[in-house]
């Protein structure tokens, strides 16, 4: 699946052009199920015309494309699937509409207005989001993210998964990609859910069945085990460690090449940092528990003292989009985009990355083994390996946390 909104301007789908001039009213299909399109085509709505204006990725399915919405003149993006895999779009227009029992702005859910075909391809328009987590870390040359602003969007992801499975669904493909930023310029770190294109009803989620991308892949999918909700925990999870490690946490290609947590505290920081250091890593190590029985739910995640702050002042760390998930009239917390734009603003002054837990060179050695060239793993052996690496490795290895 793919990001709907994610730029990838040195990628271009057979017969995308861009024109200065309005493109020729004949389309056609490229030989792999790819609509041909210009800049300046227009798709048929149900409800209005879209002007297509910039090509923003391709993945897989399909393709997205940035338009202006004819009646509204709005920025809208619009997912154009394959002709060939036109009942992956039904199926994702399926999961979308039964995300219309939700406030989806409340829940951090993107919005997709209607669905309609045109040329034989579904197509469905969303809402014009930002960037992607990952574009975000790409953004500042890989740099990890500060403790602050992994809280809020951390906060809000757990909101949208409780939700989710209050009515039912599991998303299947949580990822960096998959977590957009609203308007970065104007609301920090307020970020929407996106891509329900593998969303499944938990009843119907079986043993065997192949989801997630391989990198955020939970150890029961890998094993062929019962699956539940608790395969989006394990994604978000990874999520955070990418974010706290700017670099993915697992191989995506599943090599042994696990990750490496060595980064040291710079200086000596104050209990109040220290602790929240702790707090963070006892919250992830709860969401990457290999026991999808045992991994932690949304809604525990959510009253964790590292997303609560209910140990720290009342002042401390607020944020507009953090919201309390037990106030049902939405209620936010006063502040804490001023905490994470001053984490911002000094590592920009210092140069310098947010401060991290240690983990021993031993540590760091061992994790870094390469699998013989040939003798590469099959992927049981490789999630069992994964597995068991955090468990008797990496996490004992952690200074004590507070769960």
């Amino acid at each position: 699946t793919m990001s709907h909104c994610r730029c990838q301007t040195d990628k271009k789908p057979t017969g995308m052009t861009e024109t200065t001039s309005p493109a020729s009213p004949v389309s056609h299909d490229s030989e792999n199920g790819y609509l041909q399109i210009e800049k300046y085509d227009v798709l048929s709505g149900k409800q209005s015309g879209y002007l297509i204006r910039k090509f923003l990725g391709m993945g897989a399915f399909g393709q997205v494309v940035q338009c202006i919405k004819l009646d509204t003149k709005e920025k809208m993006a619009v997912k154009i699937v394959r002709k060939d895999e036109t009942w992956v779009g039904k199926r994702e227009v399926t999961m979308l509409e039964k995300l219309r029992k939700l406030d989806q702005d409340k829940n951090n859910l993107i919005k997709f207005t209607e669905h309609f075909e045109h040329k034989g391809h579904v197509c469905i328009a969303f809402e014009m989001l930002d960037i992607s987590v990952e574009d975000l870390i790409e953004k500042i040359s890989s740099k990890p993210l500060y403790l602050s602003e992994i809280r809020v969007i951390a906060q809000q992801m757990l909101v949208a998964l409780d939700a989710l499975k209050s009515i039912g669904l599991a998303h299947g493909d949580i990822k960096p990609d998959n977590i957009m930023l609203v308007n970065h310029q104007l609301q920090p770190f307020k970020v929407k859910l996106i891509d329900f294109g593998l969303a499944i009803p938990i009843s119907k989620m079986q043993a065997g069945t192949v989801i997630q991308t391989i990198g955020y892949r939970a150890p029961e999918v890998m094993l062929g085990l019962p699956l539940n909700e608790a395969v989006d925990m394990w994604g978000l999870g990874c999520v955070l460690a990418f974010m706290y490690l700017g670099q993915d946490p697992y191989p995506l290609h599943c090599r042994l090449e696990v990750m490496r947590v060595i980064m040291q505290m710079q200086g000596q920081p104050n209990d109040r940092i220290e602790y929240n250091t702790q707090d963070f890593l006892g919250l992830l190590k709860r969401m990457l528990h290999v026991d999808p029985e045992k991994r932690i739910t949304p809604s525990e995640a959510l009253g964790h003292r590292f997303i609560s702050m209910k140990h720290l002042p009342s002042d401390a760390n607020p944020n507009p989009h953090m919201s309390s998930h037990m106030d049902e009239a939405n209620n936010t917390c006063p502040n804490s985009r001023a905490q994470a734009t001053a984490d911002r603003t000094a590592a920009d002054n210092n140069n310098g990355p947010p401060g991290k837990a240690d983990i021993d060179n031993n540590t760091a050695a061992e994790t870094d083994k390469k699998p013989a060239a040939n003798n590469t793993p099959t992927p049981s052996q490789c999630a069992i390996q994964l597995c068991t690496t955090l468990t008797t490795k990496i996490w004992p290895r952690l200074k004590p946390t507070y769960s």
